[in-house]
């Protein structure tokens, strides 16, 4: 269903819901947006435009990563997650919403200062790079990216949805297994393809306002998906699938499942259950599959950086 080190901090059961929202990309005081209008036209510093590397090597990937890593562990990310984590009012979504605004934040600064656009297109831009030159390393340089963007992953959640005193606990193992990880993404792929869970999709998609922009259009569509798949198909019912899972309940349990989830994200039959399940919903939603963006919100996904 993914393809790339683009996902490689998300386990199969994370992409089922994380992926819809598409935070606002602000250009404003990014990387290299230092204003040089003072200068007479004709200097070469106020006609510069940055221009992103060919391609990625091994110390511009490595350097992305580690400094991405930096910021949000201990910088301006962390000190935002901890800030978001505060609120115990905000809905799951919403905070989900946020922290993948306040991890894209991080990112359009880290990768501007290489050259690339601080928006959208440079971070895929960036992505697709990283994934190309990811795919060329020897495995166990693959595992090391995949190691620190996981522990990156799992960093943004235990701040943004406080886990610390739940992971103290000891009551919840780190390192599935990946029977018992497979287990549960075919149970929760098997919800997702409920008729009402389909239904439900169809119905409020169906009802959402036309717009002329198909890219707004598309994001609310993305919008319906995401609150399905969270208020319904995780934490909804009594017990939710989280709690038959033996995670707490509501948004802890939530963010409880993700964090152990992660380090089997890559893993193929985990992948093959999401894939399929949330092809069937992207069609109950209206979303047109024969387009290779259908369903693709690359700024809603964390990077391997």
């Amino acid at each position: 269903m993914f393809s790339s080190a683009s996902r490689s901090l998300r386990s199969p059961i994370t992409r089922a819901c994380g992926r819809f929202s598409r935070p606002a990309v602000n250009q404003s005081n990014i990387g290299t947006s230092q204003s040089f209008s003072s200068l007479p036209p004709d200097d070469p510093q106020s006609q510069f435009q940055p221009s992103p590397p060919k391609a990625l090597n091994m110390e511009m990937a490595l350097g992305i990563q580690d400094a991405n890593q930096l910021f949000l562990k201990h910088g301006v990310g962390r000190q935002r997650l901890k800030l978001l984590g505060e609120d115990p009012n905000m809905p799951l979504i919403f905070k989900w919403q946020r922290m993948m605004q306040i991890y894209l934040g991080m990112q359009l600064h880290t990768v501007a200062g290489l050259g690339y656009q601080a928006n959208e297109q440079g971070i895929m831009t960036y992505t697709q790079q990283l994934a190309q030159f990811v795919s060329t390393c020897e495995p166990a340089v693959q595992d090391r990216f995949r190691e620190v963007g996981r522990t990156t992953w799992r960093d943004m959640l235990v701040n943004t949805f406080e886990l610390d005193d739940e992971l103290a606990s000891g009551k919840y193992d780190e390192e599935l297994g990946v029977v018992d990880a497979r287990n549960a993404s075919h149970k929760v792929a098997s919800k997702l393809i409920e008729p009402e869970i389909l239904e439900a999709v169809a119905t409020r998609c169906g009802q959402l306002p036309s717009d002329s922009d198909p890219e707004v259009e598309k994001g609310m569509k993305h919008q319906v998906i995401q609150d399905v798949v969270v208020n319904q198909v995780y934490i909804g019912g009594s017990p939710s699938i989280v709690e038959e899972l033996g995670y707490p309940s509501g948004e802890k349990g939530y963010a409880l499942m993700q964090y152990v989830m992660s380090y089997h994200e890559s893993d193929p039959l985990c992948m093959e259950y999401t894939a399929s399940s949330m092809e069937k919903l992207w069609r109950a939603a209206g979303l047109d599959l024969g387009n290779p963006d259908a369903g693709h919100v690359p700024t809603a996904l964390p990077s391997s950086t």
